[in-house]
């Protein structure tokens, strides 16, 4: 096996372990090691997985500071949104229909 063969299937495991990495932060969905017989196996599956747990840290931390993305709040997004909307529609804002119609 050459190193360049070696490199590109060590590259595609790490890549793996970092989207199962995702899956479990996002979802909270994780692989369930039980179903490995070998105790070693399951041992050496875990480290695997807390590998990918930590590149995904290390992922997450470079795009925050690469000053390319920004974090966004859905809820706070869709709320713009559709205060936007009703201020386009009826020509008043969220404010002003509170004020008119006394609601907290």
């Amino acid at each position: 096996m050459s190193i360049g063969k070696l490199t590109h299937y060590t590259f595609d495991l790490v890549l793996i372990s970092i989207i199962l990495a995702g899956i479990h932060r996002n979802t909270g969905l994780q692989f369930d090691v039980s179903h490995f017989s070998s105790v070693d196996v399951r041992r050496y599956f875990g480290k695997y997985l807390a590998f990918g747990e930590a590149c995904y840290d290390r992922v997450v931390s470079l795009l925050k500071f690469s000053g390319y993305f920004r974090q966004s709040n859905l809820i706070y997004d869709f709320a713009q949104r559709a205060s936007d909307r009703l201020k386009e529609e009826t020509g008043r804002s969220l404010d002003e229909f509170k004020r008119e119609n006394k609601v907290d």
